[in-house]
């Protein structure tokens, strides 16, 4: 497989910035991967601390572990997240991976372009 796919493939498949590792743009992969892994962590943490409460509810035994009695609970204490923050959180993520393979793959034809000159 050459070095372009490879490189994009990686960034697209596994994680954004190893294609770059691969190509050896090592403060592009850093960036890339803080990026990501930062938008990666708040999202979940949004996610997490809204929904802990009734987890909580749920070790407890003050609610059933079943649809029906979660479906009520969540009725009486309805769960809200921010849409900003979590939309802005999913652009963050598609664009990080979209510049990770983009950026992986025009690396990948300069890599191929400096080995066969």
């Amino acid at each position: 497989m050459k070095k372009p796919m490879k490189a994009a493939l990686l960034s697209g498949l596994v994680y954004p910035g190893i294609g770059q590792l691969i190509c050896q743009a090592y403060w592009r992969a850093v960036a890339l991967f803080a990026i990501f892994s930062a938008a990666v962590y708040y999202y979940v943490e949004e996610v997490v601390s809204k929904y802990q409460p009734l987890v909580d509810k749920v070790k407890s035994g003050e609610v059933a572990l079943n649809s029906q009695a979660l479906a009520v609970e969540i009725s009486k204490n309805p769960i809200i997240i921010d849409h900003q923050l979590v939309s802005t959180l999913t652009y963050i993520l598609i664009t990080c991976w979209l510049v990770g393979v983009i950026d992986a793959y025009y690396l990948g034809i300069k890599k191929d372009a400096k080995a066969s000159s």
